[in-house]
């Protein structure tokens, strides 16, 4: 204690000084006009600037919620959409089969010769292994395996995955699989020649297995061959969901699976 009053009286000089520079600041602040309104100005510019940049930083660590939310709203967004496409086929449809669970993607690969896909919900969200997984463009893949809280997928772009498919101008049945060359196309395979296949055609899940609904876009045709010799097409096509800037996806539950997989067994 001494020495710190010790250390007050030998700085005394410099305290009186700041002091007197307070008071000279507060005189010329109150009864110059000019001035007045000068600091004034300062003040409440400066006011604004930190009262504005707390509020971006408030903002930026709301993020995570506002995301949060917009992701289940796409999802009942999208299942909402789901129930409007089969509003036609009422007679048959007459049961909510699909829940749609949003998942944010937290990995992802794209440049390999086999990727995959892991997604933040897993076991604790009702998410299974085979179950289909969509983007809001298209196919994105199916879940390979599931922990309590996360999920990993078979990328579309994976030489394993094949999906059922059909060309949606005509109904005609076909496999879309991924033939390792580039991260925005894939083959169309089995789709036979007596078929008017065009550049432009959409290709669609054909919803005959209880991976994917009916109707999800797959891609787009954008190249064809027909030999003379051939059976079926050489054709491919530009996926529907670009895999490099995949953000968030929705997982495909098919309440109705384990009924349909019952009645099909040998």
């Amino acid at each position: 204690m001494q020495r710190l009053l010790d250390f007050l009286y030998q700085q005394r000089e410099v305290a009186v000084f700041i002091g007197l520079e307070i008071v000279s600041a507060w005189l010329l602040v109150n009864f110059n006009n000019r001035y007045n309104a000068s600091f004034l100005n300062s003040s409440n510019e400066v006011s604004a600037s930190v009262t504005q940049t707390s509020n971006d930083v408030s903002d930026y660590f709301k993020l995570t919620d506002i995301n949060e939310q917009l992701m289940l709203e796409n999802a009942r967004l999208q299942q909402e959409l789901r129930l409007l496409r089969t509003d036609k086929y009422a007679f048959i449809d007459t049961v909510d089969q699909y829940r749609v669970i949003g998942a944010r993607v937290i990995n992802n690969t794209f440049d390999r010769g086999a990727n995959f896909i892991t997604i933040s919900a897993g076991r604790k969200d009702s998410i299974s292994v085979g179950m289909g997984v969509i983007s809001s463009f298209g196919v994105v893949g199916q879940v390979k395996s599931v922990t309590n809280n996360f999920a990993t997928i078979y990328s579309l772009l994976h030489p394993k995955l094949l999906v059922s498919s059909m060309l949606k101008r005509t109904d005609t049945k076909c496999t879309v699989q991924w033939d390792q060359e580039t991260y925005d196309r894939a083959s169309v395979k089995y789709i036979p020649r007596h078929i008017k296949l065009q550049e432009g055609d959409s290709i669609v899940t054909s919803g005959f297995n209880s991976v994917f609904p009916d109707n999800i876009l797959v891609g787009v045709v954008d190249e064809l061959n027909l030999e003379e010799h051939m059976t079926f097409y050489e054709a491919k096509l530009k996926l529907a969901t670009d895999f490099t800037s995949l953000y968030q996806v929705f997982v495909i539950n098919d309440l109705l699976k384990s009924e349909k997989d019952s009645l099909e067994l040998p």
